[in-house]
């Protein structure tokens, strides 16, 4: 098995894994479930090739479903590190371009000497342009405010408060 055929696999095992927490599946189960679909896949692809072993799983989604019902009072880890992480990333994205955005409209002014500013919808940033012999100085700092998006995404969809009251709702299998 090469390298693409286990990436193949691992790739169908976190796909399955992050339904599984989604649906408030715990860490133990979860584990025990990856371990087992990853050897079914191991076998099939055995058999059958990688692909046509990846191919004939169909949707994880639907797998998570029908091995685990929805449990309401479990926080989503996975799904909060995922969307957390996600949400970090497009905002420092639009940090930068924001920044590259101000950078043009410095360059466009042609100072002749320090310039500094920040970005509006990014408190705690700060942006310096210094001329420096034939060219010039960039800094760019972007504040706290894409860690407090990435924070905020986080709990509101990991749900962390789930953790800390100990009632449990009766879900139906």
């Amino acid at each position: 098995m090469n390298v693409l055929d286990r990436a193949r696999i691992e790739w169908a095992v976190l796909s399955y894994d992050f339904w599984l927490d989604l649906r408030g599946t715990p860490w133990r189960r979860r584990r025990d479930l990856r371990a087992e679909l990853r050897a079914n896949l191991r076998d099939a692809s055995a058999r059958s090739g990688t692909r046509a072993a990846v191919d004939a799983l169909g949707s994880t989604r639907q797998m998570a479903a029908d091995a685990q019902a929805v449990d309401p009072a479990r926080p989503r880890w996975t799904a909060g590190v995922h969307s957390g992480f996600g949400a970090l990333m497009l905002t420092l994205l639009g940090a930068l371009i924001a920044a590259t955005a101000w950078a043009d409209g410095v360059l466009s002014a042609d100072p002749t000497g320090p310039v500094s500013g920040s970005v509006t919808l990014l408190p705690g940033s700060a942006l310096e342009y210094a001329p420096v012999g034939d060219g010039f100085a960039l800094s760019y700092s972007t504040g706290w405010a894409p860690v407090v998006v990435g924070l905020v995404v986080f709990v509101v969809v990991a749900r962390p408060w789930r953790a800390l009251t100990g009632a449990r709702v009766p879900v139906a299998r």
